[in-house]
């Protein structure tokens, strides 16, 4: 596992285009000492939740697989003026996951909130999807962000922290082809809920974010199989537009923040209203 860390350094910025753009004008410091652990923070959604928490005051460990994308990500921060730590990991393996949740600790000293956003997604004919194919989806999607939720529990529960889990649209409205991607996320949901219960009583809130038709790298690089019936994916977007990786980072900094307080146990769908019109 290699880290890197970032805090104000000067000419980090290159050819990068700010996210922060999008909000510096108006952004609020919820997050003034506190610790971000943000999973999937190399592209995406993930990415752009990392870089919102950061504007508005939050120290923040990004956890990637994709050291490149990850680093860009730290440089963007680090231009803003923000404090970070770039960590390469692998959700496949859970001696990776441990250590992510450890370096948050040992380079930041607590952890405030976790925002798990790592992830992947795939079609499949049900006849062709390999039990590898499956246990890998199950694994990045389900199996890292519980192993990271479980380490981590320890040091929200000094901080009276709270955990931020991705799943997705489709952990309600199961599509076709989806089969491992659905369950993962509907697992997801599920054991968030229960963390939300079984914590409760230490000041610990829990929450889903279920995004749907954001227009992330994952998305556009999805392939489908061959002799689909399109029919049975036709169900898409009311606003007749994608929504926007920092749409779904505005609703993350909002439901790690005190101003959430009352909030826990809840999936709470960004889609542009496409499960209310099913």
């Amino acid at each position: 596992m290699r880290t890197d860390c970032c805090r104000h350094r000067n000419g980090l910025a290159g050819d990068c285009k700010p996210i922060t753009k999008y909000w510096s004008k108006t952004t609020m410091k919820r997050y003034e000492d506190k610790v971000a652990l943000v999973t999937g923070s190399a592209s995406g959604m993930g990415k752009a939740a990392a870089v919102r928490l950061a504007a508005e005051g939050a120290k923040v460990i990004l956890g990637d697989v994709n050291e490149e994308g990850n680093q860009a990500t730290a440089a963007e921060i680090d231009a803003a003026g923000g404090v970070c730590r770039a960590v390469t990991f692998n959700a496949m393996d859970e001696a990776s996951c441990k250590a992510l949740v450890q370096t948050a600790v040992d380079t930041f000293g607590q952890i405030d909130v976790v925002v798990n956003a790592a992830g992947i997604a795939g079609f499949y004919h049900l006849e062709e999807l390999t039990s590898e194919i499956f246990n890998r989806i199950m694994t990045i999607n389900l199996n890292c962000t519980f192993i990271i939720c479980r380490e981590a529990i320890p040091h929200l529960r000094k901080t009276k922290g709270n955990i931020i889990n991705f799943a997705s649209l489709n952990a309600k409205v199961m599509t076709a082809y989806q089969t491992a991607y659905c369950a993962s996320k509907a697992a997801v949901a599920a054991i968030t809920k229960c963390m939300a219960q079984e914590f409760e009583a230490d000041g610990i809130r829990a929450n889903i974010i279920c995004p749907g038709g954001i227009e992330t790298p994952l998305v556009a690089n999805i392939r489908f199989p061959e002799n689909i019936n399109k029919r049975l994916l036709a169900n898409l977007h009311p606003l007749s537009r994608r929504g926007t990786p920092e749409e779904v980072a505005a609703l993350v900094a909002f439901l790690g923040s005190s101003e959430a307080s009352y909030i826990s146990g809840e999936d709470i769908f960004i889609d542009g209203g496409s499960r209310s019109a099913m």
